[in-house]
């Protein structure tokens, strides 16, 4: 099997989960009193980022290879990127 590097997994995958909640925001909106799918899969991504964080700061102390500590890295900032994304769509 292929050996991808942590940091290509992390970006790969959330990237992929963030375009799919985007999508399912835009087929369903939800309404005033019941969220949408794309609000429900975006809710998700907070506890799903927690526990993934959780087993890499494990496999870092394990391991002590730098790639975990760069995948934190990495989901920290995607984090922060959508923050910022989501800022500017709110401007507009």
């Amino acid at each position: 099997m292929i050996n991808i590097r942590s940091e290509y997994k992390t970006i790969f995958f959330f990237t992929v989960y963030f375009i799919i909640t985007f999508i399912y925001a835009e087929i369903d909106p939800g309404g005033p009193c019941a969220p949408g799918m794309g609000a429900v899969l975006f809710l998700l991504a907070i506890p799903i980022s927690i526990i993934y964080t959780i087993a890499l700061f494990y496999k870092l102390y394990k391991s002590e290879e730098k790639q975990y500590l760069y995948s934190i890295f990495t989901l920290a900032g995607l984090w922060v990127l959508l923050f910022i994304l989501l800022k500017l769509n709110e401007a507009k």
